[in-house]
């Protein structure tokens, strides 16, 4: 891996800097991709005994003002 100094965008040469736009970063001159927003991550699921019950309000309460 090249140090962060001496880093440069595959497509237009110039020395890399990256923008975040919605999640994936790009070259600030050209405007490529870079860093995609997803590389395979997935997500965990948190099991059913980790995560309170909700408790609903009954729908005569949901108008009441408190």
């Amino acid at each position: 891996m090249q140090p962060v100094c001496d880093r440069r965008c595959p497509w237009c040469g110039r020395p890399l800097a990256l923008v975040w736009v919605h999640g994936h970063g790009q070259c600030v001159r050209c405007g490529t991709n870079l860093e995609e927003c997803c590389r395979g991550e997935t997500a965990e699921v948190a099991s059913a005994s980790a995560t309170a019950p909700t408790r609903r309000p009954s729908p005569a309460r949901l108008w009441e003002r408190g």
